[in-house]
């Protein structure tokens, strides 16, 4: 019996690479709307933090068009990916971790910040919490992440474009597809989520933000397809489908015949019926190649 996709495996395929873009005009043109984009960048050179530049655009954005406005929201977005890893480096370094332990166990709380004797951790956490981040819990382990909720705060000044972005970033986030291995959503609230990152993947040409919705969108593909590893598609023992999943499968297959999702699930409904809608090598390789699939389809799209 082959063995079932593991859900690292999957979550491997959903990754994150975020991008600047460029958007009252089409075009940055005032000398405000310059002034702030050179700012901004001078800021990051110069060493200045997250938060500093937040807060920047933070007092500035409502002086500028929309352009701009898009263009410096997008260049905060890249700076806060790439602090990332460096907050989460600095957070978890020396005893960091034993201090976030003894201050908050397992569920970081804002409001505890204020009682922190040690005035580094205490900057620190501020910076974070405050600079476009937020501290989640992950399997009892703190994990610092972009807060995309926090991005909202511009939405009045950006394009559709990046506004659709952080709508759908911020929701894989407030409202995960899976914790601990397990799906917490129904398989209709999933496909509204896909259905949802194929329109911006359709309808926007931002390439970076566009590769990581493609990149999003495959691994939800395939988190739909299989399952994850505490709630299969696929009996363990058996290797036999739920007949749920497999209706619903079928349903999809048919509610969005004419969208790429749609076109690929009807695919895989013919090669599990090919099958008998057992868990077999030619399934698992559907599944796992669903990238090259859904590149095929987006090819096609292209060339019509």
């Amino acid at each position: 019996m082959k063995r079932i996709i593991n859900t690292i495996v999957i979550l491997m395929i959903i990754t994150l690479i975020l991008s600047g873009c460029g958007a009252n005009s089409d075009k940055v043109e005032g000398t405000k709307d310059k002034e702030v984009l050179t700012e901004l960048k001078a800021m990051k050179d110069q060493g200045k933090n997250p938060k500093e530049l937040f807060d920047y655009l933070n007092q500035n954005i409502s002086q500028i068009n929309k352009a701009a406005a898009t263009e410096a929201t997008g260049y905060l977005l890249t700076t806060l990916e790439e602090y990332e890893n460096t907050y989460n480096e600095r957070l978890f370094t020396g005893n960091n971790p034993d201090l976030m332990y003894q201050y908050f166990e397992f569920a970081f709380d804002y409001s505890k910040i204020e009682t922190i004797k040690e005035e580094e951790l205490k900057a620190l956490l501020y910076d974070i919490t405050l600079g476009g981040f937020k501290i989640v819990d992950t399997e009892g382990t703190f994990m610092i992440i972009v807060d995309y909720e926090a991005l909202k705060t511009f939405n009045d000044y950006i394009d559709t474009e990046l506004k659709t972005y952080i709508e759908i970033m911020a929701l894989r986030f407030n409202s995960p597809v899976a914790i601990d291995a397990s799906v917490m959503i129904n398989p209709e609230e999933l496909e509204n989520r896909i259905m949802e990152m194929e329109s911006y993947i359709t309808s926007y040409e931002n390439q970076q933000r566009k590769e990581v919705m493609i990149s999003m969108y495959q691994g939800y593909m395939m988190v739909y397809m299989s399952g994850t590893d505490n709630t299969a598609v696929f009996d363990g023992d058996t290797g036999v489908i739920n007949p749920d999943m497999f209706k619903a499968f079928e349903r999809a297959a048919q509610q969005y015949k004419d969208t790429i999702f749609g076109k690929v699930m009807s695919k895989y409904v013919e090669v599990l019926k090919q099958e008998g809608f057992i868990y077999t090598e030619k399934v698992q390789d559907f599944i796992l190649n669903i990238d090259i699939i859904v590149n095929e389809q987006l090819d096609k799209l292209k060339n019509a």
